[in-house]
């Protein structure tokens, strides 16, 4: 008779533990999604005529959530190899009872916390660690160590030296307050993420399990493969998508890259190129309206304004972005002789619209709903994944239809894919509860006024230095949560508009992903391209170069954003064409090709042109003497016949 070790003991299980722990969580992950759902459609108040607070919601789908991170993660971080060890299961039940419980007696204890404070601090003693670690063995330390860190100076902040002394809280009072005020775990981030943000990450699951990833990648290689570098290109237009539903920059890059990454290669690209490529776009899609991730979900509530208002200041930026990168790509192709895609590897353009161009009406519907019919986002986002699901059905992409299994299916990728997010922002939570309670964001935006002596341009480099520091190792949700409760403020109150301070810090929160040294996106496409992390990042940073410089623009001149308050056409169309000029001098400046190669006295000429160009923008000054220079300079560069090809060749890769 074999005994086994306790080690091998909780990594099999006990008997039948085989059968029974892929069968709880995947009841568990579909359970999170049709909850979230059915609250989204207003099922409990149809169909019993309750109505129950968000709060007590949030801490339903929270108890599920981290039930499921410990049936599923192991102290490592690591998928259970097996079922999951006795202690996980345990904790996972007490996570989930514990969530349970506050949400059943929320009503309660959040009126009357002081009168119950046994009771209170139970549950917040057990709620507390238990998103700690399940926040851990989602995304490792970076983000746990800087919540450990608030949650400490929450205690402990009163031994703190002028101006961050704060009022001093007991383990007693801080826990529960952490769980229950509205200001902490169960206030806004949470329920943009139980309430929002799952009903989209269910309409981009539904959209790719019903052929519409398949449909879209085919568009960008018959769009655009044609064309010299076609496979960058293809990388860029098909991430770019990917990137604005998965709310993710680095999922992104691992989905999509072991695709496109490969193919730039094979197709004559470096593997340090195809890198960055791959995670300069799935990085871009989290500016891309109309969904920009999770991200533009978050800021109309912590900046109080309309998500359609967002979704339109998105849009000038983020195409003045990918216009900058198309161009980067397409310099490195001419440099590194890559040809158009094959023709027998594209389907013809036509041929892929008739076979699935109809997944383009959910993204109609989507729009139509927010901003012709002012629907809410996560309604707008049921009824696009509700007609993804009859397309699905009736069409299909390429002859094939999902059935019945395949919905079952999304339902339960949804929920895996919620784990971490929802871990995310409950955690943030407490970051932002303690920011409350300790009043350290009105010490810090003092403190950062004080440092730029009143300078807007030093407080706004000030903050973009912050920005990537802060955001460095972190998922998207939580830079822009983090930044926009201890930066924004301080941009304010120095008398930048609200939606261009939230912009701001979201730009340079993404930029933390590809800028060394710790550029999670960019390091994630390194390990696919088998290529040095820190090179890869330092392309990634010349492709994304404009993501450094736009957020400046778009602070001095709100125009680019499109508001109604700052929008005048004459002043809109001079930043048009200004940045359009600007990109084409610095895309020729940092890749060393303008209708051919560039000596460096040029590239240097045109940097310096790029520069003033720039200034004479944010300075709001017409200034025509610069603008008509600069023409004259790019004219004369673009002149230099040292590469004889013409820009979006088909037939690049042979001489003139």
């Amino acid at each position: 008779m074999t005994t086994l070790t306790d080690a091998e003991h909780n990594r099999i299980g006990p008997p039948g533990g085989v059968r029974w722990a892929p069968f709880t969580r995947a009841s568990i992950a579909i359970l999170i999604t049709g909850l979230s759902l059915g609250w989204t459609a207003e099922l409990p108040r149809l169909l019993w005529g309750r109505v129950y607070l968000v709060q007590e919601f949030s801490l339903i789908i929270l108890g599920l959530c981290l039930a499921l991170i410990y049936l599923s993660r192991d102290p490592r971080g690591r998928a259970w190899p097996g079922p999951p060890s006795l202690v996980s299961t345990a904790a996972a039940l007490i996570a989930l009872s514990a969530c349970w419980y506050a949400a059943y007696r929320y009503k309660v204890l959040s009126a009357q916390m002081f009168y119950f404070p046994v009771e209170t601090f139970i549950i917040g003693a057990i709620v507390v660690p238990a998103v700690v670690e399940g926040l851990r063995r989602m995304v490792g330390w970076a983000l746990v160590i800087i919540v450990l860190l608030f949650i400490a100076y929450g205690l402990w902040g009163n031994a703190m030296p002028a101006p961050f002394t704060a009022r001093p809280w007991s383990v007693a009072d801080l826990a529960p307050h952490l769980v229950l005020d509205t200001t902490a775990m169960v206030g806004l981030p949470i329920t943009i993420g139980v309430t929002v943000v799952i009903p989209f990450i269910f309409f981009g699951v539904l959209l790719n399990k019903a052929g519409g990833g398949d449909f879209f990648s085919d568009l960008a290689v018959a769009a655009v493969g044609r064309f010299r570098g076609g496979s960058g290109k293809i990388a860029i237009v098909a991430s770019a998508l990917f990137g604005t539903i998965s709310g993710s920059a680095v999922s992104n890059v691992v989905s999509t890259g072991v695709i496109s990454i490969p193919l730039m290669k094979r197709s004559g690209f470096s593997g340090r190129v195809a890198a960055a490529t791959e995670s300069v776009a799935s990085t871009g899609g989290q500016f891309m309206p109309p969904v920009m991730g999770a991200a533009a979900f978050l800021m109309a509530e912590l900046s109080q304004t309309p998500y359609e208002t967002i979704v339109l200041a998105a849009v000038l930026p983020a195409l003045f972005f990918f216009f900058a990168v198309f161009m980067q790509s397409d310099a490195d192709a001419i440099c590194q002789d890559v040809a158009p895609v094959p023709r027998e590897d594209r389907k013809p353009f036509s041929r892929v619209m008739l076979e699935g161009g109809h997944f383009v009406l959910p993204f109609v519907l989507l729009i139509v709903l927010l901003f012709n019919f002012n629907q809410s986002p996560e309604l707008s986002a049921l009824a696009a994944a509700g007609l993804v699901a009859v397309l699905g059905l009736v069409r299909g992409y390429g002859g094939d239809r999902i059935g019945l299994a395949d919905l079952i299916d999304s339902f339960k990728k949804t929920g895996t894919a919620s784990m971490e997010i929802l871990a995310i922002v409950a955690a943030a939570g407490f970051v932002i509860g303690i920011l409350n309670a300790t009043g350290v964001v009105f010490a810090l935006t003092s403190i950062m006024v004080d440092l730029s002596g009143g300078n807007v341009v030093l407080l706004l480099a000030l903050t973009a230095v912050i920005s990537i520091i802060l955001g460095m190792g972190m998922p998207t949700v939580a830079v822009y949560v983090l930044l926009a409760s201890l930066v924004v403020p301080a941009l304010v109150s120095a008398g930048v508009p609200k939606l261009s301070a939230h912009m701001f810090v979201l730009y340079y929160g993404m930029m933390s992903m590809i800028t060394p040294p710790i550029a999670i996106a960019a390091y994630a496409a390194s390990s696919i391209a088998e290529e040095k992390p820190l090179a890869v990042s330092v392309t990634a940073m010349r492709y994304a170069w404009l993501a450094y410089l736009v957020p400046f623009i778009f602070v001095f001149r709100p125009e680019m954003l499109l508001s109604k308050s700052h929008l005048e056409i004459p002043g809109l169309v001079e930043v048009v064409l200004v940045t359009t000029l600007l990109i084409l001098i610095l895309n020729g400046a940092l890749s060393g090709y303008f209708k051919g190669r560039l000596s460096v006295a040029l590239r240097v000429l045109l940097a310096a042109t790029g520069v003033a160009v720039f200034l004479a923008l944010l300075s709001g000054v017409q200034a025509p003497l610069v603008y008509t220079g600069a023409v004259l300079i790019m004219l004369a560069c673009a002149g230099r016949r040292a590469w004889r090809r013409r820009v979006w060749s088909p037939s690049a890769g042979q001489r003139s």
